[in-house]
């Protein structure tokens, strides 16, 4: 009997959380399977300081109480990501554990690993290309093939493309009835053993956009306007979860193995 997937069905929502801060825009999957990793994409992004802010954030006042608009905290977290270039994500929710490097700018690009009940599945997606691997074998995006993998990836693809779309992005944060800065600061300890200074700062209710029904979500940020993590808890495609993303190594280079035949 087939063994259909869940946790990677789950993986179109993980990569539409993932891309929530980056930009690019939607394009066609490709189509055939299976293949060994061979070429390399690679960026050396502007790598913006941690404790530098983007002029886009002077709407967004980090004290206690401070009430802060969807359009100005939209504008801040994509500018300082944009500026960043790069970074790595920590993700958890209840049932699933997610690690992935990312490059933001002209051609973004993610690949990491998630795991779940039925294993760990490795993931390359770039603006034209989408991989999963499946018990050690990657496989490509392909909406039209008889390998129901294929059209798994190429799900997972277009949720990735549709959300790294800036306008998407820009439109999940805008949409909040607003954002309110919560009172004092969290110490928030990250998975590369750092503890950072961070303020919440938390939608006012639930919204809704780019077909996501959010019901809560809280975005943490530290000095610098630097993001540090994101919670929500939202449903897309009729799956809800909670999920949790911490962002470290921002502004540090990144490479990403594209699998080739």
């Amino acid at each position: 009997m087939r063994r259909t997937p869940t946790k990677v069905l789950g993986l179109a929502l993980v990569t539409a959380a993932l891309v929530l801060l980056s930009a690019c825009a939607p394009t066609n999957d490709p189509g055939v399977a299976s293949a060994t990793p061979t070429a390399i994409a690679s960026q050396t992004p502007t790598g913006a300081s941690a404790a530098s802010s983007p002029e886009e954030c002077d709407g967004v006042d980090l004290i206690a109480d401070a009430k802060v608009t969807g359009e100005a905290l939209s504008a801040c977290v994509i500018a300082f990501s944009r500026a960043a270039g790069s970074g790595h994500l920590h993700l958890q929710s209840a049932d699933l554990t997610g690690e992935a490097d990312f490059i933001f700018g002209d051609a973004p690009a993610t690949s990491g690993s998630i795991t779940g009940s039925d294993g760990t599945h490795d993931f390359v997606l770039t603006p034209t290309e989408s991989w999963v691997s499946f018990d050690g074998t990657w496989v490509r995006a392909n909406a039209t093939s008889s390998d129901y993998r294929a059209v798994i990836v190429s799900t997972i693809g277009q949720t990735y493309r549709a959300f790294a779309d800036p306008t998407a992005s820009a439109a999940l944060l805008a949409a909040a009835p607003g954002w309110t800065v919560q009172p004092d600061q969290d110490a928030v300890s990250l998975p590369d053993g750092a503890e950072v200074r961070a303020w919440r700062v938390r939608a006012d209710g639930p919204f809704s956009a780019s077909g996501v029904e959010v019901k809560d979500m809280t975005v943490w940020l530290g000095a610098g306007h630097r993001v540090v993590a994101i919670q929500q808890t939202g449903a897309f495609g009729g799956i809800e979860t909670t999920t949790m993303q911490q962002f470290t190594a921002w502004g540090e280079p990144v490479k990403i193995e594209v699998p080739k035949g």
